[in-house]
């Protein structure tokens, strides 16, 4: 059928807009590829949906013999200690990025009515390093149920005092100082992998998650076994206020040897976090609700009650830590915040 001057033009419009992110880019994977062979992009036929150069495309390139001339690469700088299954770029030096290239990210196609944009930055990392440590750490996940009426019992004793001092001290917070005491009994839980070696971390810097709209940032509680209880509240609600309002320096954001999530504030009963590299473990906080337990008393009297309970969920490493060592490490955790003193 004839299509009216008028409207072909808007119809090609509409086209052309649908699929122009898809000409403009390849993925970040492929564009790393494509400079480690010394490829240009630009050069390559893609087959991907409006000419998209995938990475099937530039490993063609390459094999066809079009590479462009690369040099000399240095001679290999001495053995660092790095992930197992690390990759290196020329040199020998570790390179993130060349680890992620190696991961193959399926091309989708994409529909005419489909919105197409690029990841943001946070995405990108966080995807990253998701992807990453699924590949280099065996995960393994235990799950403790712990009874929170104590710190109830500590807050409203201390809810005057703290609120008189400006403090607002948080199950959260009072999971953090269990968790950081516990860390510093149980060193390999704030340990990491290097190489064919284990580091054992000398600070507990405790990593705590903070959601945002775009995504997701960890900013860096440092020696928080050395706080105060109503010490570390500040100090985490200062890094949460800044990491919202985008204040936080880069240096807050950096060397967390253990991390704290708490997907439980939206409702999450039970979760199986992921660990932050190069940690060794992570600790989710499930949702605290009242639900009907049982109890002895003094004289063994057994009697259903309603107790205020949430859910532990501690992912390890099991290249380094093991069940018991997780159990060990969670039961102490439990431990302290059901005997927890303010």
């Amino acid at each position: 059928a004839h299509v009216p001057e008028a409207a072909a033009p808007a119809a090609d419009r509409r086209a052309a807009t649908a699929e122009e992110p898809l000409r403009r880019r390849s993925t970040p994977p492929v564009r790393r590829i494509a400079a480690e062979h010394g490829v240009e992009l630009t050069a390559v036929q893609g087959s991907g949906r409006a000419g998209r150069v995938t990475r099937e495309d530039v490993m063609r390139h390459v094999e066809q013999g079009k590479r462009a001339p690369q040099p000399t690469a240095a001679p290999p700088a001495a053995p660092r200690a790095e992930p197992a299954g690390a990759a290196a770029e020329p040199g020998g030096a570790f390179s993130w990025d060349a680890f992620y290239s190696q991961v193959q990210h399926p091309e989708v196609a994409v529909g005419p009515n489909d919105r197409v944009e690029p990841m943001s930055r946070m995405t990108s990392i966080i995807a990253q390093n998701m992807v990453l440590s699924r590949r280099i750490s065996p995960h393994v996940h235990s799950f403790f149920e712990v009874d929170y009426s104590r710190i109830d019992q500590v807050r409203a004793k201390n809810a005057r005092l703290w609120e008189e001092q400006g403090v607002k001290v948080t199950y959260t917070v009072f999971i953090a100082r269990a968790v950081a005491q516990a860390l510093r009994e149980h060193p390999k839980l704030n340990a990491t992998i290097s190489g064919s070696s284990v580091v054992y971390r000398a600070e507990v810097n405790l990593g705590i998650a903070v959601a945002l709209d775009a995504g997701l940032i960890v900013p860096v509680v440092r020696n928080a076994d050395e706080l105060s209880l109503t010490g570390l509240a500040r100090r985490v609600a200062d890094l949460a206020a800044r990491a919202r309002s985008k204040k936080l320096l880069p240096e807050e954001v950096q060397g967390g040897t253990f991390t704290l999530t708490n997907p439980g504030v939206f409702g999450t009963v039970i979760g199986f976090p992921i660990i932050s590299q190069p940690q060794v473990a992570i600790l989710g906080v499930g949702g605290v609700e009242k639900r009907a337990v049982v109890v002895t008393d003094e004289f063994g009297h057994d009697a259903i009650v309603a107790r205020k309970r949430g859910y532990l969920a501690l992912g390890y490493d099991h290249r380094l830590v093991n069940g018991a060592d997780g159990d060990r490490f969670l039961a102490r955790v439990k431990e302290l915040m059901e005997t927890a003193e303010g």
